[in-house]
């Protein structure tokens, strides 16, 4: 983890990118090292980003070998690859933290992260100390334990945490704050404008980022969701809350939209819904692992039809009459 002093002027984009570019020219060994050092010496600002990125190079993943194919081929995949490392060198250069006690807002850490989840997929993860750690679609996290506490660091995404017995603090870590178990099953949704804890069964304790004197104590049945600078009061679970565990998702007089918005979790692209009937109360029980034969069974029951612009790219709307 590394941060920025608040002082220092964003580094321009296009310095970022010529970073990335011999970033990747270093990494494939197609740079010139004469042209590198005369890029460098150039401005204090070239080495300043060219520091930020060894001071990142252990996030930035493996540059794909581009050796053996094509020319143009390769070149087109160092030019992927300075991409993907140009995005994170934005995050990392503009000097944007969030979350003084919980965990930093950075767009890095969620696609570095050792745990992930594409959309449509989950996780089953066995914890070290017994405990279990289930990841729904769409998620990142990593895990850390030391021989002081146990820590789970939700990025994005939502899951799932039966704890086990153990002396050592079990934590959760969100960019809006801290969840401490009290020997619990509970689960854990973060979506980047505040985050949701769901308790199973025993208790939790909850401390936002920006106002950590404050604690919330969750119990069995009841959730919360929170911000870096608060939490809202605390209401009861839903049923079939946690169904996303056996692949099912139950709505019952969800507002259509709604439905929609959880639906599209699960399917690559986008997922929109007419607004003209996004208040439409709906109810059913869909599958999880074919979310277009699950929007089918939702037209057919409930007088509706989905547009497909291209596969990626669909709207539900009211069937004409």
């Amino acid at each position: 983890m590394f941060s920025q002093r608040a002082n220092r002027p964003r580094i321009e984009r296009a310095i970022l990118a010529a970073a990335a570019h011999w970033h990747v020219e270093c990494k494939s060994g197609t740079a010139d090292p004469a042209a590198l050092q005369s890029w460098l010496a150039a401005s204090a600002e070239h080495a300043r980003a060219w520091t930020l990125l060894q001071r990142m190079d252990g996030q930035l993943g493996e540059i794909p070998a581009t050796l053996a194919l094509p020319a143009l081929q390769a070149a087109q995949a160092r030019r992927r690859a300075a991409a993907k490392v140009l995005a994170l060198l934005v995050a990392a250069g503009g000097g944007i933290w969030l979350g003084q006690a919980g965990l930093p807002a950075t767009p890095w850490q969620a696609w570095t992260a050792a745990l992930r989840t594409a959309p449509g997929q989950r996780r089953h993860v066995r914890l070290a100390d017994g405990g279990s750690l289930e990841l729904n679609t769409g998620s990142a996290a990593d895990i850390d334990y030391t021989a002081s506490s146990r820590r789970i660091r939700l990025h994005e995404g939502e899951i799932m945490l039966t704890t086990a017995p153990d002396p050592r603090p079990f934590l959760v870590e969100t960019q809006h704050g801290v969840i401490r178990a009290l020997g619990t099953r509970f689960g854990v949704r973060c979506d980047g404008a505040s985050s949701i804890v769901s308790v199973f069964e025993h208790a939790v304790e909850v401390r936002c980022a920006s106002a950590n004197d404050a604690v919330h104590r969750i119990e069995a049945g009841q959730q919360l969701r929170f911000f870096a600078s608060g939490a809202e009061n605390t209401t009861t679970i839903a049923a079939h809350q946690d169904s996303w565990l056996q692949g099912m998702l139950v709505a019952a007089d969800w507002p259509l939209q709604r439905l929609v918005d959880e639906l599209s979790r699960y399917r690559r692209g986008h997922l929109a819904c007419d607004p003209l009937i996004a208040h439409r109360p709906v109810t059913g029980t869909y599958r999880l692992d074919d979310i277009d034969a699950a929007l089918a069974s939702l037209c057919a029951s409930h007088r509706l039809q989905v547009t497909y612009f291209t596969r990626y790219w669909a709207t539900v709307s009211a069937r004409p009459t």
